[in-house]
């Protein structure tokens, strides 16, 4: 099953390969130039001294992460089912609810993963300080845990909103949450205290933060990915059990 949603992503990459590859190579562009090097004439360093560049570039990628799983998610799971185009003659395939979102999840991860390894090759060209080779190494590791977390949350919304308004309304406030309430262009130390632990401790917020405790300070602290690991798996079930109760079947 998962190979023949892979083998249609695919094929809907070759559909519109052009479109695809302009804007992996203009999301990087955009964030760079709108967020990079607006704030860091704002915030030169990090609370810990370091420079805003580097500090910014895991959220940056993150970020792009979340925008390409958003869109796959929005066009399986919310406008194919509303529309009523092809969701449902696969949702017929002899296979648990879990298994199918967890296909549909995984092909979605595996292209972010492109967007991600395209951006980083974007943003290294347009920096003007060069990074640790570990960056590199992690920062895809991460935003792959990342993306699943977030893909089953967009899946549990999409599967319980009908109306286009209601899904459109609270991607917008995700998205928000996302880029303000996660720590990816702004430091915790920022927000009030009591509000900044708060949002450190959102399982979103924990995957980020673990990254960038292994790339700056070299500490790791395990608690911090295997919790959204944990939670992302018992959500996939849940929106498995989901599925099948919005389905019917």
């Amino acid at each position: 099953m998962i190979k023949a949603l892979l083998l249609r992503r695919y094929w809907l990459i070759r559909h519109r390969f052009r479109s695809t590859i302009s804007f992996m190579i203009l999301f990087p562009l955009m964030f760079h130039v709108c967020i990079t090097l607006v704030l860091e004439d704002i915030i030169v360093l990090s609370v810990y001294n370091i420079s805003y560049q580097v500090w910014v570039f895991p959220g940056v990628i993150f970020l792009i992460s979340a925008a390409s799983t958003y869109t796959i998610i929005y066009r399986d799971f919310f406008d194919l089912r509303i529309h009523r185009i092809s969701f449902l003659p696969i949702t017929l395939a002899p296979y648990g609810k879990t298994y199918l979102i967890l296909g549909f999840i995984l092909t979605s991860i595996i292209e972010s993963f492109f967007h991600v390894l395209v951006s980083m090759i974007v943003l290294t060209v347009l920096m003007s300080e060069s990074l640790h080779w570990n960056i590199y190494l992690l920062t895809p590791i991460f935003a792959f845990a990342y993306s699943y977390l977030l893909a089953n949350i967009m899946v549990t919304f999409a599967i319980i909103s009908d109306r286009i308004f209601t899904f459109l309304s609270f991607s917008i406030l995700m998205f928000l949450f996302i880029v303000f309430g996660t720590g990816m262009i702004v430091e915790f130390d920022s927000y009030p205290q009591i509000i900044g632990q708060i949002l450190t401790y959102n399982p979103l917020s924990m995957i980020l933060s673990e990254l960038r405790n292994i790339l700056f300070f070299n500490y790791f602290e395990w608690a911090w990915l295997v919790i959204p690991v944990v939670v992302s798996i018992i959500w996939t079930i849940f929106n498995g059990l989901l599925l099948k109760r919005k389905l019917k079947q």
